[in-house]
């Protein structure tokens, strides 16, 4: 089982994010994707994906401004198959728009995490992350 989907196409935050995750004490298996459509592709095994079985990730961040389909459109697709409908989807984004976090929880984001500006901050926010979501929360899929 994959432990995180991270989909950013921004590659100094992909490697920020891999630093992190590789730097706790127990680091969780994760796969990054540069694009919507290719989140949505791997989600809901189809395109390039299409006859394989992708893992369904335990946790998926989601960036919003995304290549392809946005990050809404990724929330929206990947709550309209029955596979992936409970999947927690936590958005992972730069935006604190009022609009943006209301528009990813009505589409069934579960959370909304604004990234924060230094790499400590984002050390501590994503061992927090990881924590509740791998670790004390509960997920059927």
């Amino acid at each position: 089982m994959l432990d995180i989907l991270y989909v950013e196409d921004n590659q100094d935050e992909a490697d920020i994010f891999r630093r992190v995750m590789n730097r706790l004490t127990n680091p969780p298996s994760f796969t990054i994707l540069t694009s919507g459509s290719e989140a949505i592709d791997y989600l809901l095994q189809q395109g390039i994906y299409q006859g394989q079985s992708p893992p369904l990730p335990r946790l998926a961040l989601i960036d919003l401004n995304l290549p392809g389909h946005s990050g809404f459109e990724v929330i929206q697709q990947v709550r309209a198959m029955s596979r992936t409908r409970y999947l927690p989807l936590v958005v992972y984004s730069t935006s604190d728009n009022p609009k943006d976090i209301r528009r990813a929880y009505d589409l069934g984001a579960n959370a909304y995490l604004i990234k924060p500006g230094s790499y400590h901050e984002v050390t501590d926010m994503m061992r927090r992350a990881v924590d509740f979501w791998l670790t004390q929360s509960q997920y059927m899929p």
